[in-house]
This record gives C-alpha cells, sequence and structure tokens, in this order.
C-alpha cells in the first residue's frame, strides 16, 4: 500500500440559475468573458487550510492521518509531524479527520480565505476486520517474524559506551472539575487556579496542578554494566528535595519496548515486539510510506484476548532493517485487570544514531486515573527527550570510573528561567509556563496551609502545632488483656522545631493493670549524603517478645478488636537503646546499636537453670547487648524525607545480616550469647503468570538461654492476614536455637477468573501462598526451658484462667517441619482480600484450616 498527497483539480460548472431559462445562462457566461472573470470568480474565492492533528493523551502529534472536506473528494494527509495544508474553491460546512485507531473529529470550516485548525483526537478500541487468506500467512505476522528476529540489531546498548542528555518532564493534571466543584465554599480562595483550565482538550478539559523538570546526563558501559545519571538542573513546582529530583530522574521512568516484558504501573505487559508477540497480539498491515528516505510500514494491533493483559495501539517499522520508528499504544481500564486507572497511553519514537542503531528520542506516558463518585479526576503525564548522543568515547569511561550510580550536581535547583529556555529540549505550553507561579501564589494563602496540614494529619497520623506533631491518632486508644482499656498521649518535634534532631515522647495508661507506661527518643541526622543517623532512646512498656511484623501495631485499637479468643502473652519491657547507622554508598550501610533490657513476662515463666533459676512471681531477664548489622540492597531507590526514608525497593535480592553479642555483668546483665541472623527479600515477575514474593531467614543462637531470647517463630493470633507470619500458628508456639523459614506467595493477577465470563467484570485475581518453618532446640536449651517430663510449664497461668484443654499446655518445640499453605481471592471491591490458610504439619490440634481477611491497595 502506498499513500500519496494529492490535489484535487477544481472545475466550475454553471447552471441556469435567473430567470429566463437556458438563454440567461448564455447572456450570464458572455458577461464573465468579458470582465474576465473565467476561473477567477469572486464568489469561488480560493481557501487554504492548515493546521495539525494531535492525539488527546499523549499531545503527540498523528502522522498520515486523513484529513478531508465533508461530502467531498478534497482532502489530504498530514506529514511525520502531524501537519496538514490544502486549498480549494469549494466551499464545505466541515472539516474531518480519520485514522486508524481514533475516532472521527469534524470542525466548522468559516468562508475565511486563511485558516488554521488544530484537531485532538480521541483513541478508540481498533476493528480489525474478518478476512479470508487463500493461501499463505498474514503479511502483518509475516512481517512481525521479522521485526522480533532483528529486534537485537537495534539495541543501543550494543555500544562498548554511549551517553545521552535527557530531559524529563512530569505533569499533574485536575479533570472533571464540574461547576459544583469549582464554587464549593472551600475552593473560593484558589478561584484564580481555575484560569488556568485547558479547555482545548477534546475528552476531558483539565487543570495543570504540578509540574517538574530534570536535566540531566546519563552513561552506560557496557562490560562490566555500568549506568549512571548526573543531575544537572531540577526544577519542581512546591518541592525542594534532592532524593524526589532522584527519582523522578530518567532512570525511575524507563519503559523498553524491546525487552520482552514491560513492568508498567506495577504490572507485567507484554511488549507488542517481544518473542511471544503473535502469542498475545493480533496485527494487521495497513499501510506504507517513504519516512525520511526510509520506506516504512504501518501495522495496528490489539489483543488476542478480551480482558487480557496487553496494549491496543500501531506502530511504523522501517523497511529491510526492520527498526521500530514511532509506537502509539493504550489500555482500557474497563478491559484489563488494572485498578484505579481508567486510561494508560504510551508513545515512543525512535531515530537513526549510527552502527544501525536507532535510539529512543521521545517517551511519553500518560495515565488517567478514575475518578471518585462527584469528585475530580487525576491525570499524570511523563515526557522524557533525550539528544547529543555520544558513542564509544572514553570520556565516557572516565566519568563512570565514580561508582555513584547516581549524581545530584550542586545548585541543581538554582538555574534562572534563560537556562531553562534554552536547556529544555521541548517548550512549555502556557497552562504549564502558569503551574510555577500558581503554587508559589497558592503556597502564600493561608487556608491552603490549613487544607495541606489536614491531609497530612489523616496521612502522617500527626497533627502538627507549631514546633511539635501530636500524635499518632490511631494509638490513642487501645485494648489488651493485661491492661484492659489503655489511653495513650504521645508527640514529637516537627520540621519547624529542627531539620535535624527530632525529639519524641508518649505516655500510656491501663485502666486494668492501673499502671503508667512510657517512652522517649532522640534522632539525630549527622548527615544526608550519605546517609547517617544516630538514635538514643528508653522505653518502659508492655510488648510482644518476638519477630512478629504485625500488620497492626501492638498499640493500635483495630489489633485489639480483631484478636482471635486466644490468650494474649505480653511482657513488660524495660529498654535504653543507642545506635548509628550508616549508608556506605546506595544500597549498602551499617547500623551499630548498643541496647540494655529488662524482661518482665506478665505470665507464669520458668527457666530451669541450675545456676540461675527462674520462678514466678520473681521471673524478670535482663541483658546488655552490642548488635551489628549490614545491609545489602543493591541499586535500592529511596524518597526521603527530613527524617525518614521510604524504601521503593530494588531489583535484586535485600540482604540483612546481623550479629548480636549478649554480655554478662554489664548493668546486671545474666546471660553470655551470640546470635547470626540472616534474612533475604525479592519478588520478580514470573511472565504472563503473575509475580512471586520471598522472603528467607535463618540463623544460629549461641549460649543457654530463656525461650524470651530464643527464637521464637512470628505467630499470627489476630482474623487478619500477615505476610510476615505464620497464619495458622500461635505466639510462641514453637521455639528453637537453630532455624530457618521460608514465607512464598505467588500472585497469579488474575490470569484464570479473566477466563471465566461471568468472573472477569470484577477483576478479581488469585493468589497462593506457603510458609515453611524448621529448626531444632540442642539439649542444653531444651532441659533449662522443659522440666524432665518434657512439659512447657511457662502461660500455665494463662491456659488454666482460659480454661484450655491439656494439649495446648504441652507445647513441643519444633521438632519437624512445620508447614502452611494456603488460597487466596485479591482485589475484592480492588482493595479486599481473603485467604483460606491450612496446617499441614502438627495437625494433632484441632483448627487446622483458618480463613483471615485483609486490605490493600494495588494497581
Amino acid at each position: 500500500m502506498e499513500v500519496r498527497n494529492y490535489e484535487t483539480m477544481l472545475s466550475i460548472h454553471f447552471v441556469p440559475l435567473l430567470p429566463g431559462g437556458k438563454g440567461w445562462g448564455v447572456v450570464f457566461f458572455l458577461l464573465l468573458l468579458l470582465t474576465g472573470a473565467t476561473g477567477n470568480l469572486a464568489l469561488a474565492q480560493e481557501i487554504e487550510i492548515s493546521g495539525k492533528v494531535i492525539d488527546d493523551a499523549t499531545q503527540e502529534s498523528v502522522p498520515f492521518a486523513n484529513v478531508f472536506l465533508q461530502n467531498t473528494t478534497i482532502g489530504t494527509v498530514t506529514d511525520m509531524d502531524g501537519n496538514f495544508y490544502l486549498k480549494t474553491q469549494r466551499l464545505s460546512d466541515s472539516l474531518g479527520v480519520s485514522s486508524v485507531g481514533y475516532a472521527k473529529r469534524f470542525k466548522y470550516v468559516s468562508a475565511a480565505p486563511t485558516q488554521n485548525i488544530v484537531f485532538r483526537i480521541v483513541r478508540e478500541d481498533i476493528v480489525m476486520q474478518e478476512f479470508t487468506v487463500v493461501a499463505g500467512e498474514n503479511p502483518a505476522d509475516i512481517m512481525m517474524r521479522k521485526i522480533i528476529a532483528q529486534k537485537n540489531e537495534h539495541s543501543i546498548e550494543k555500544n562498548e559506551t554511549y551517553q545521552v542528555e535527557v530531559y524529563n518532564k512530569i505533569e499533574v493534571d485536575v479533570t472533571d472539575l464540574n461547576k459544583k466543584i469549582t464554587t464549593r465554599k472551600v475552593m473560593k480562595p484558589f478561584s484564580f487556579i481555575f484560569d488556568n483550565v485547558d479547555s482545548l482538550s477534546e475528552e476531558k478539559p483539565f487543570l495543570p496542578i504540578f509540574l517538574t523538570e530534570s536535566l540531566s546526563d546519563f552513561y552506560y558501559n557496557k562490560d562490566p554494566k555500568l549506568t549512571k545519571e548526573v543531575i544537572k538542573a531540577s526544577k519542581i513546582s512546591g518541592v525542594e528535595n534532592e532524593s524526589v529530583t532522584q527519582f523522578l530522574g530518567n532512570m525511575y521512568q524507563k519503559i523498553d519496548i524491546y525487552e520482552d516484558w514491560m513492568p508498567v504501573m506495577g504490572k507485567n505487559f507484554p511488549s507488542p515486539i517481544s518473542d511471544q508477540a503473535l502469542f498475545y497480539y493480533k496485527y494487521s498491515l495497513i499501510d506504507s510510506s517513504a519516512i525520511d528516505n526510509h520506506w516504512s510500514y504501518h501495522l495496528t494491533f490489539k489483543p488476542r484476548r478480551e480482558q487480557g493483559t496487553a496494549f491496543t495501539g500501531d506502530f511504523w517499522v522501517c523497511d529491510t532493517v526492520f527498526a521500530l520508528r514511532r509506537i502509539n499504544m493504550h489500555l482500557d481500564g474497563k478491559n484489563v485487570n488494572i485498578n484505579f486507572i481508567e486510561k494508560l497511553n504510551i508513545y515512543q519514537e525512535f531515530a537513526e544514531t549510527q552502527n544501525n542503531i536507532w535510539a529512543l528520542v521521545k517517551d511519553k506516558l500518560v495515565v488517567d486515573f478514575i475518578a471518585a463518585e462527584k469528585a475530580p479526576g487525576v491525570i499524570g503525564r511523563k515526557s522524557t527527550y533525550f539528544k547529543n548522543f555520544v558513542f564509544n568515547s572514553p570520556h565516557t569511561k572516565k566519568i563512570l570510573e565514580n561508582k555513584e550510580d547516581i549524581v545530584v550536581s550542586e545548585n541543581v535547583f538554582d538555574k534562572p528561567e534563560e537556562f531553562w529556555l534554552t536547556a529544555r529540549h521541548d517548550s512549555l505550553s502556557a497552562n504549564e509556563k502558569a503551574i510555577y507561579a500558581m503554587i508559589d501564589t497558592i503556597k502564600n494563602i493561608p487556608i491552603a496551609k490549613t487544607y495541606i496540614n489536614i491531609v497530612t494529619t489523616i496521612v502522617s497520623g500527626y497533627k502538627i502545632w507549631g514546633p511539635v506533631e501530636i500524635g499518632p491518632y490511631f494509638s490513642m486508644v487501645s485494648a489488651d488483656e493485661v491492661e484492659g482499656w489503655r489511653v495513650r498521649l504521645g508527640g514529637r518535634t516537627s520540621n519547624d522545631f529542627s531539620t535535624r534532631i527530632m525529639l519524641s515522647g508518649y505516655g500510656a495508661y491501663g485502666f486494668k493493670d492501673k499502671r503508667f507506661k512510657y517512652g522517649a527518643d532522640a534522632l539525630v541526622i549527622v548527615n544526608r549524603k550519605p546517609w547517617q543517623t544516630l538514635y538514643a532512646g528508653y522505653k518502659n512498656d508492655l510488648d510482644i517478645q518476638s519477630n512478629n511484623v504485625e500488620e497492626f501495631g501492638q498499640d493500635n485499637l483495630l489489633a485489639g478488636l480483631y484478636r482471635r479468643k486466644v490468650p494474649q502473652k505480653l511482657t513488660n519491657i524495660k529498654s535504653a537503646e543507642l545506635s548509628y547507622s550508616r549508608d556506605w554508598k546506595r544500597g549498602l550501610s551499617n547500623k551499630i546499636t548498643l541496647n540494655h533490657r529488662i524482661y518482665q513476662p506478665q505470665f507464669d515463666f520458668y527457666f530451669l537453670d541450675e545456676v540461675n533459676p527462674l520462678t514466678p512471681p520473681d521471673s524478670t531477664i535482663t541483658t546488655s547487648e552490642i548488635q551489628f548489622n549490614t545491609r545489602f540492597a543493591f541499586k535500592e531507590k529511596f524518597v526521603s524525607g527530613k527524617f525518614t526514608r521510604i524504601s521503593l525497593g530494588s531489583d535484586y535480592p535485600i540482604v540483612n545480616f546481623t550479629y548480636t553479642l549478649g554480655i554478662k555483668g554489664i548493668l546486671n546483665s545474666e546471660f553470655n550469647y551470640h546470635r547470626l541472623d540472616l534474612s533475604v527479600y525479592d519478588w520478580f515477575y514470573v511472565g504472563p503468570m503473575g509475580y512471586t514474593s520471598y522472603q528467607f531467614t535463618a540463623g544460629k543462637i549461641f549460649g543457654k538461654l530463656p525461650f524470651l531470647l530464643l527464637e521464637n517463630f512470628p505467630g499470627n493470633e489476630t482474623f487478619f492476614y500477615n505476610r510476615y507470619s505464620f497464619n495458622r500458628m500461635n505466639e510462641y508456639e514453637f521455639t528453637a536455637d537453630t532455624y530457618a523459614s521460608l514465607l512464598l506467595t505467588h500472585h497469579f493477577d488474575g490470569i484464570f477468573f479473566n477466563r471465566v465470563p461471568l468472573l472477569r467484570k470484577l477483576k478479581l485475581r488469585e493468589l497462593i501462598t506457603a510458609k515453611v518453618a524448621v529448626g531444632n532446640l540442642n539439649n542444653e536449651n531444651r532441659n533449662a526451658n522443659y522440666d524432665a517430663g518434657g512439659t512447657y510449664k511457662n502461660f500455665g497461668d494463662l491456659f488454666a484462667k482460659w480454661n484450655l484443654p491439656d494439649w495446648q499446655i504441652q507445647t513441643p518445640t519444633i521438632q519437624k517441619p512445620y508447614v502452611e499453605v494456603g488460597v487466596g481471592i485479591e482485589n475484592i471491591l480492588k482493595i479486599f482480600r481473603i485467604d483460606a490458610v491450612w496446617r499441614l504439619t502438627y495437625t494433632d490440634k484441632p483448627g487446622r484450616v483458618g480463613i483471615r481477611t485483609g486490605m490493600q491497595l494495588v494497581f
């Protein structure tokens, strides 16, 4: 197929319009000859129409779109930049545009001699006509095999080294701003911002509210594989945070169409040119044309299965070398098992550089989030541009000798507007330019600060009052068996007090035990680059002394309300701690901790040691420890606040190693011991089958110790599912001094439910879990924690109080692997999860099967 621009020759036909019929027509024609008006009739003046066709979502030009006057044969096609131009003497009331994968659009044409018309057209599902191939294969499939066979030949990473300048822009827009929203009383102080609404969008007028720009140099070395990004300039509306700048750089925004699988918004999608592309997509060859001296083909694609996790779109590919020139694809959130997203668009453009390398020069991602009922929606736009490629330069290798892979230059936020005018790879629109001024104005409106404080309180749990923050509010009231109802009041210093030192403290009172509990600590940020902290704290409070990482804190109200009917085994702990932590480079850190603890179990506790026996009611344990920790998370990403850092994870396993030395005789400490702990966490995609996460732990304790200081496998005594615990195991049910465990979860992401018509629309997702614990208790520790008959005397008072059967008192150490498995359904109403968990070993106890629920927010 070939597309050519064409001009339509116009001819003028006269008909007898005047009274008198045919004779008057002849007279009229003669008059025209005499006046020289033939072929230059003033009533049929020439009209010039120019303009541009733009994708409404990505704001990118649409090449080779058909532009035509309605009800005529007059038309043209857009060029590679989406521009068009035509001349006509034939009037029509409207100009139309059509392109594969887009809805038709018409606009009014006036009688003005020159006009400029801009079309913003909206994506729609591609409908591929059914046809019968008499012999041979679908030509689109033949071409796809050639593209797949040669795709690795065009990778930029074939070069030994390369460097490129990267300009990245992220914008957040608010949509669906109806009159009810804009005229609400709370919005009156901000009425000026609605002057910036972009009403040209064909689908949704939007209001830009956030904009960030960054300019960086990116460096790559093939062998060994090294990357570095030097961020030269950054401009963020309302924010000046170095860690945010790092996160908004190019390295965390990459969508590689040449990879078989593309992670987008936490989901794994097959690339339209993956090795298995023909299994996931249907293709159609619809056009061909010469583009920049390369004959190119235009293909469209769509998912083979409804509700499949795949894109719909089109791309242009060069002949002979079969390299992508540009690709435009989208997801419809209604047809894909993804949450909170109405539409998602990806646009990428490639250009030939050297050595037959086609490099990515433009990358756009647009996410249209689903709006809550009667609330405005949100659109996020990311645009990344690449230029000034340099290949195989010695300078690149020299830059990469410094191993730090992300560098933020000095004065990164101080670049003047004159700098940005020349540095930007793409100019800002009028609406984007207004964002910076708008944000600065909003920050100076008093009521804006009030709204920000309300949101901050809800998210953080703390209410800010000048230099002090009160909270967290979710721990102010709770309940447990020892304290009964408990009230707690806490606070900490805010950033107004200091951005280097944070002081915090709390006091709590239990109405049943009539005891006051308290705690206080101080955190000092020694340095932010590299990250270094110093911490000191003291606490006298109740806690569960185990390795359980609870979904809810012990003093959270929900933790008490959703407990199962199992005795709560609490210990009062007086703890003093001093620690220092330091990052050596991104992903590698050390921490040294000194702590002194006094344990006072709130239950019958025995330690049957000849030298240091412990029996109720005076069963107090005192320890002094030095702890060394090493954490390795290769290329881990963080977003940092003034005092805390939120890990965004790593593409590699995260490894923790801890050595603990217990020393006898310091502040009345009673035990000498050594403890080694190793943990490994990771998650990974499994192609179309979803993703798997695992956590492996192992350790060894040397020394004779009470069971509170040994390894107590984490159990779960609530009805909520706990990812980090054994959900059919109680607290302190199994104890070991040599131990290992594996927690494994696989999320299928709806691969089975998507094939059931009645369930497909519910977007339910399947998962399976398996958890295993193995361990041993040596004879020395076994004899010290059990009597001669093997009876486990601890908690005897609790079991008597609860009138529990003898089998719950005769709890053994872990003598064989403990195994539990589960199946679950997640994404119920987008936030709920339910699991059925089976205990496969130690089944002599009743209640082998349990139902657990949970809540989670994921895409």
